[in-house]
């Protein structure tokens, strides 16, 4: 091919790329045709070009959760709760900043997350995940001294435990996994605390936080977890176990019960 002609070929491809770049920004900028839907205690608003079905499947269980999930935490959730559903990741992305989830909460009364989960096929458990997030958070809030001073709490509330947090969450959204079909429990291994609090190793922390919940009600009592809650964590003080006995007994009753 002549000098010419490989001028005219790179003209086209650079034409081409931003003519796509042009297309994307304007869709990243043009503001997304949305619509609403409250019931008692949610207020959704959703990509238009979501299926309506969809959305009053997800009211349906969200309401239906309300009551459960406040007598499981034994805390009031905010009487109404803003839900923002996405039809693209990137408008979820764009909304919330939040590249790594699939679903995260503003304060205890707005919820984000997006139609196709990372890991979870069902955008209703999706919900109730996040929902119990929330009222989690209130139960923190409403344990602090008030008036409350936002800054030194959002401090204190980036040392609440990932494994604790999301393992809350995962049991109140019934988002049980078999521990027979983790290869992590091969052989008589399980994870420690260290890696259950870390995200970026697989998230085992939703692959077991069902049975992590499951177990300490089971041993302890819903009582204990609620304590374990307002305590931050701290096995020691609350149940009188180290991190590594507690992993340890967690297993033994997993495969008493599951393996």
């Amino acid at each position: 091919m002549s000098n010419k002609g490989n001028f005219f070929s790179k003209r086209r491809v650079l034409l081409t790329v931003s003519i796509l770049i042009l297309v994307f920004l304007a869709l990243f900028f043009l503001p997304e045709s949305r619509e609403q839907l409250k019931t008692d205690h949610f207020t959704f608003n959703f990509s238009k070009s979501i299926d309506v079905s969809k959305i009053n499947g997800l009211a349906s269980s969200l309401e239906n959760s309300y009551e459960r999930i406040a007598n499981d935490l034994k805390t009031k959730p905010a009487d109404n709760i803003e839900v923002y559903f996405y039809a693209q990741r990137w408008r979820y992305i764009k909304a919330t900043g939040n590249w790594s989830a699939s679903g995260n909460i503003e304060g205890i009364a707005r919820m984000h997350f997006v139609e196709e989960a990372w890991g979870e096929e069902d955008s209703k458990k999706v919900a109730i995940h996040e929902f119990a997030h929330t009222v989690t958070l209130k139960l923190l809030i409403e344990h602090e001294m008030q008036p409350l001073n936002a800054e030194d709490f959002d401090k204190k509330f980036a040392a609440f435990p990932v494994w604790l947090w999301e393992a809350i969450s995962v049991y109140e959204a019934d988002q049980f996994i078999d521990p027979a079909t983790l290869p992590f429990f091969n052989n008589g291994s399980y994870p420690c605390i260290s890696e259950l609090n870390d995200r970026s190793k697989g998230g085992k922390i939703y692959k077991v936080g069902y049975t992590v919940i499951e177990y300490i009600i089971h041993e302890y009592g819903q009582d204990k977890l609620l304590e374990l809650v307002r305590k931050y964590g701290d096995l020691s003080n609350v149940l009188g176990v180290s991190e590594d006995q507690f992993c340890k007994d967690w297993f033994a009753f997993v495969r008493q019960k599951y393996l």
